[in-house]
């Protein structure tokens, strides 16, 4: 029985340290000062691919697929696609598609960015990454392209 008594003293000495260890002093203010960048919802019926982020400010990054935080600030973005052509195609099956170009982003804190790759025109060398949505800490300020 005492046996018994030191270990539920243990887990319920352990389980009211639990929210300090969860929650370090700091990381929910450090968090709101970012700004968060969705990369796979991208919107295939618009003609807009998801991004998979392979570069940040010139310099290869290892970012989650899903999405991940940033700095605020202005940083560029680019990364690799892969496009579902059955909607949205090009003028010529055969034609190159080359690479685009940077996304240049003014990051907000307490925003969330959705960026893909729009390739609606017919015409390649008009597709290009660009910022379709973005949510602001008031939902009814969303704002999508």
């Amino acid at each position: 029985m005492k046996q018994a008594g030191k270990h539920l003293l243990l887990i319920g000495l352990m389980l009211a340290a639990l929210p300090l260890v969860a929650d370090p002093v700091g990381e929910d203010s450090a968090v709101s000062e970012m700004a968060k960048v969705v990369t796979q919802a991208g919107r295939p019926g618009d003609c807009l691919a998801a991004l998979a982020v392979n570069k940040i400010d010139g310099e290869l990054r290892v970012v989650p697929a899903q999405g991940f935080l940033i700095e605020v600030g202005a940083h560029t973005i680019n990364g690799r696609v892969t496009l579902d052509t059955r909607k949205c195609r090009p003028i010529a099956a055969d034609q190159q598609i080359a690479s685009a170009a940077d996304l240049e982003v003014n990051f907000e804190a307490g925003r969330t960015y959705y960026i893909a790759y729009d390739h609606k025109s017919q015409n390649t060398e008009e597709w290009r990454l660009v910022v379709w949505k973005v949510e602001f800490a008031n939902p009814s300020q969303t704002f999508i392209q």
